[in-house]
C-alpha cells in the first residue's frame, strides 16, 4: 500500500490541529509538497450570505494524511496553487463542488481538471443521502456539526471552532472517494459519474447582474396599484445600489416585506415613514431621507401597470414542447431501468437543448446531439434521435353528428305527416 493510501485507510476524527497557511512562503511550501501527489481533497468557504461582492474566504485542502486551512485574506496571492489545479495527474476531490469550482475560477482564474465529486457519486448511486454530514455519519459513524453553516467566513480572527469545522469538510473525503468509486465500479456506473465530473470541469462563472423589474416577484407587489408599484420599483433599485455601495447582501440592507409596506403606505413625511411596521430606528436614521426621495420619484413616475414582456425563448414552440415531454418520459423510464436518478441519464438543461435542436437546425440532424457528451451520445444517441425524429401525432378528426329530422309515430317525417293532413 502506498504511503498516500495508508494515510487514508480507516479515516478517524483528527487529533492534531489543522495546519494554518497564512503567509505566501507557507503556501509556496505547500504547493511544492503537493507536486506528485495522486489526490487532493478540496473545499472552500465564502461570505455570500453577508456581502454583495462575494469572495473566497477560506480554502481547505487534505493531502498525504494532513489537513491544511489556507487563509486567502491573509495570503492574498493564491497563484502557487494554480499548477496543482491544472495538473491532470492530480485528482481533485470535491463534495458538491459546482459552486466551489465556479468561485475558484472567478476569483483566481484557475483551470481545474481531473475532478471527483462525492456528492455526484452518491447521486449516481441512487443514494438519498447527498449532504456531506449524512454521508460521513453513514460511512464513518462521525456526526459533523452544522452549527457554523451560516458563519461569516470573511470575519477575522477565525476561532479554533471555525478552523475545526472547516477542516472536517475535507478530512474524510479521500476515503469516502475510494469507497464510492469502488461502488460505482461494481455497479457499472463509474462512466456515468465521470461524465458528470467532466461537465464540472467546463463550468464557468457568470457575471453578476441585476434586473430592476424583478421587484414583481416580491410578495405583495402584484396587489399594489400602478403608482405604488412605481414607488416599489424605485425602492427596490435604491436597495440594490445601497447594497453594492456598502458591500452588504441586499436582504441585510432592508427586508423585502418592508419595501412593499413602504410602497403600500407611500408616506409623505418622516413621521409617517417612522410609523411603518418594520422600520427600525437604525434603518430610519440611516436611510430615512433617501427613502422619502425615492418615494417622491416613484410618485412622479409613470404608473407600472403590467410586468414587462419577456422575450420568448428561441425555438420553443409546440413541437419543441412535445419533444421535451417525450424526452423527459424516456429519461424517467431509462433511469428506472438502471436504478439511478433521472439527471444521471440526462441533465435537465440537456433535455431542453435537445428538444429545441430540430427547430434550431431543421436540416442538419448531425448537430442535434452536439449539446450532450460523447459518452451520452454513445449510450443513448439512437434512442434520443428516434424521439427527436418522431412525427407529430395526427389529431383525430371529430366526426360531426348529423341531425336527424324529427319523426312522427310511425317513423315518418313530420313534413310528410303534415302534407297528408293538408290533403
Amino acid at each position: 500500500m502506498s504511503p498516500e493510501k495508508a494515510s487514508r485507510a480507516k479515516t478517524k476524527p483528527a487529533k492534531e490541529p489543522a495546519k494554518m497557511i497564512e503567509a505566501l512562503e507557507e503556501l509556496e511550501w505547500l504547493a511544492e509538497k503537493l507536486k506528485g501527489v495522486g489526490h487532493v481533497a478540496i473545499d472552500m468557504e465564502s461570505d455570500s450570505f453577508y456581502v454583495y461582492h462575494e469572495k473566497v474566504c477560506l480554502l481547505q485542502l487534505t493531502a498525504f494524511g494532513e489537513d491544511f486551512v489556507i487563509d486567502p485574506l491573509s495570503v492574498k496571492d493564491i497563484s502557487p496553487l494554480g499548477p496543482m489545479f491544472r495538473d491532470p495527474k492530480i485528482e481533485k476531490i470535491f463534495h458538491a463542488g459546482e459552486y466551489d469550482i465556479v468561485c475558484l475560477k472567478r476569483d483566481y482564474g484557475f483551470t481545474i481538471v481531473n475532478i471527483f465529486d462525492t456528492m455526484v457519486s452518491s447521486r449516481t448511486l441512487g443514494s438519498s443521502r447527498l449532504g456531506l454530514a449524512p454521508l460521513i455519519e453513514q460511512h464513518f459513524g462521525v456526526k459533523l456539526s452544522k452549527k457554523l453553516q451560516r458563519a461569516n467566513w470573511g470575519k477575522r480572527p477565525l476561532t479554533p471552532e471555525h478552523i475545526e469545522y472547516a477542516r472536517n469538510d475535507t478530512h474524510f473525503l479521500h476515503e469516502l472517494r475510494d469507497r464510492l468509486a469502488a461502488e460505482l465500479d461494481e455497479k457499472g456506473l463509474l462512466r456515468d459519474a465521470q461524465d458528470e465530473f467532466k461537465r464540472l470541469e467546463k463550468l464557468e462563472p457568470a457575471s453578476k447582474s441585476f434586473d430592476p423589474d424583478h421587484f414583481w416577484h416580491l410578495h405583495g407587489a402584484r396587489d399594489l396599484d400602478g403608482q405604488r408599484r412605481a414607488v416599489l420599483k424605485r425602492l427596490y433599485m435604491f436597495r440594490e445600489k445601497t447594497a453594492a455601495r456598502l458591500d452588504r447582501a441586499p436582504f441585510r440592507v432592508m427586508p423585502e416585506d418592508l419595501l412593499v409596506r413602504i410602497a403600500e403606505k407611500k408616506p409623505a413625511d418622516m413621521d409617517a415613514l417612522k410609523k411603518i411596521r418594520g422600520m427600525s430606528p437604525y434603518l430610519f436614521s440611516k436611510f430615512g431621507k433617501e427613502l422619502l426621495r425615492e418615494i417622491d420619484k416613484g410618485a412622479e413616475a409613470a404608473p407600472v401597470e403590467k410586468p414587462p414582456k419577456r422575450p420568448k425563448r428561441d425555438a420553443w414552440d409546440g413541437d419543441s414542447m412535445r419533444r421535451y415531454e417525450a424526452l423527459r418520459e424516456w429519461r424517467k423510464e431509462t433511469a428506472a431501468k438502471r436504478g439511478v436518478n433521472p439527471v444521471v441519464i440526462l441533465p435537465t438543461e440537456d433535455v431542453r437543448l435537445l428538444a429545441q435542436s430540430p427547430a434550431v437546425n431543421p436540416d442538419d440532424e448531425k448537430h442535434w446531439l452536439e449539446c450532450v457528451s460523447e459518452y451520452k451520445r454513445e449510450a443513448y444517441g439512437e434512442e434520443i434521435l428516434a424521439i427527436l425524429k418522431a412525427p407529430r401525432p395526427q389529431r383525430k378528426k371529430r366526426r360531426r353528428s348529423r341531425k336527424k329530422k324529427p319523426s312522427g309515430e310511425n317513423g315518418e317525417s313530420l313534413a310528410v305527416q303534415d302534407a297528408d293532413q293538408e290533403a
